[in-house]
């Protein structure tokens, strides 16, 4: 019976040893994911053009990452293009398939990657930290009602508490 007990403890300890440590690493993630956007231009000239952008999107079901799949996201910023050398800065917001939120800031600057932020989250995603790049895979040419589809492949590394 003691021999039991024994048996049960450290294999109780173990598997919560197991778990904490699991939490505890950074986790990797990356996938692909395909939007629908508008654009409202602020200002076009030669030398600055400045415009607003909105997207809808979809995390594809056959990403690498599975937490992901299907999940929707839906983002807000900014694109400034200054002698031909556009920058973009925003935050999106994602909804897993459970319904649990997270959100971020992405900036793409002229020269360097993509790069995106955790800046916090609901449900599992509640003190998600963390961040990766991004870069941009495909796009449709722009229409003249300001719409759009594009997809943006997507990786790195996520903690939570």
């Amino acid at each position: 019976m003691k021999a039991r007990i024994l048996l049960t403890v450290f294999a109780l300890c173990g598997a919560t040893a197991l778990a904490a440590s699991a939490q505890a690493g950074e986790i990797e993630y990356g996938g692909t994911f395909c939007s629908h956007s508008r654009t409202t231009i602020l200002q076009a000239s030669p030398d600055v053009t400045a415009f607003d952008v909105e997207s809808w999107g979809i995390q594809t079901p056959d990403s690498t990452f599975k937490p992901w799949a299907n999940a929707t996201n839906h983002c807000a910023g900014n694109i400034l293009v200054v002698q031909g050398k556009a920058s973009s800065h925003g935050e999106c917001l994602w909804t897993d398939s459970d319904g649990d939120t997270f959100i971020g800031t992405f900036a793409d600057d002229a020269g360097k990657p993509g790069t995106w932020t955790f800046v916090g989250g609901t449900g599992k995603w509640k003190g998600v930290s963390g961040g990766g790049a991004y870069q941009y895979v495909s796009s449709s040419k722009p229409r003249p009602d300001g719409t759009g589809e594009g997809c943006t492949s997507h990786s790195g590394k996520y903690l939570l508490p």
